[in-house]
């Protein structure tokens, strides 16, 4: 990812997405917390939401979120979806991790503290969308659906969708139980390469859960972007596995200009 300094605020963004005409997007970590709700400095959270979308020449006022229930569902934003959750998670839509929007100066933001947050950009249309894919929406399809849903929508072709796994935990450190892996076999297919065993350990490879999701939806390979950047022991990010459920959240925010 290429990373830009901006005043206090580092931006990350996807090298494959980076040059896209009208399409603005970043991942923003620490030092600054982006969720309202939780975390150090929660009383920023809406100004430094604010901050970014000012750099990335994108009106805060349609910052438009979804709820993050940790699931697998999508929605195409709506009018009256403009600007749910800009200020917090109780006026977020409701129900979905994943929204999808045709509309400029409509951006969205999704929040992180460890689950991979997924992109696709539709250059034909154009069209975005963003999903939340925690263990348990990785386990459901959550990135599937996402690119599914740009599908039946926008009438996308998924061969010239481009999309990004942002920063989120590695295989090098998310660790998870047996069970999981349990559940994972009833919902993926050949799930059992994206489990590793260490020393008696078991770590579940969410990055390559993703990726294999969207290839399998229809994205080519190339076209996919996988930060790699673990957020357990990357301290660029928030991460609740190091820090605890009261640890601040990055943000990945996506949107078309006008």
């Amino acid at each position: 990812m290429r990373e830009e300094r901006c005043g206090d605020l580092t931006l990350l963004r996807f090298e494959i997405l980076a040059d896209a005409p009208r399409l603005a997007h970043a991942v923003a970590g620490r030092p600054h917390n982006f969720a309202p709700h939780r975390g150090p400095q929660r009383d920023e959270a809406v100004r430094r939401r604010r901050q970014v979308c000012d750099l990335l020449k994108l009106p805060f006022e349609r910052l438009t979120s979804p709820a993050q229930v940790h699931g697998p569902d999508v929605l195409a934003v709506e009018e009256g979806d403009i600007g749910c959750g800009r200020d917090g998670r109780e006026s977020a839509v409701p129900h979905v991790d994943g929204l999808i929007t045709d509309r400029p100066g409509v951006p969205l933001v999704l929040l992180s503290a460890d689950c991979p947050l997924v992109c696709v950009f539709d250059p034909d249309r154009p069209a975005v969308g963003a999903v939340h894919a925690s263990w348990k929406g990785t386990v459901a399809g959550a990135a599937g659906r996402l690119v599914a849903m740009m599908a039946r929508t926008f009438g996308s072709r998924t061969e010239r969708l481009r999309a990004g796994v942002a920063p989120s935990a590695g295989p090098c450190c998310y660790e998870v139980g047996h069970d999981v892996r349990r559940l994972a076999r009833t919902r993926l297919e050949q799930a059992d390469r994206f489990f590793i065993e260490r020393d008696g350990r078991l770590f579940f490879d969410l990055w390559e859960a993703n990726r294999r999701q969207l290839i399998d939806a229809g994205v080519p390979a190339t076209a996919i972007e996988v930060a790699g950047l673990c957020s357990i022991c990357d301290r660029r990010f928030w991460s609740h596995r190091r820090e605890g459920p009261e640890t601040g959240r990055t943000a990945l925010f996506i949107g078309l200009r006008e």
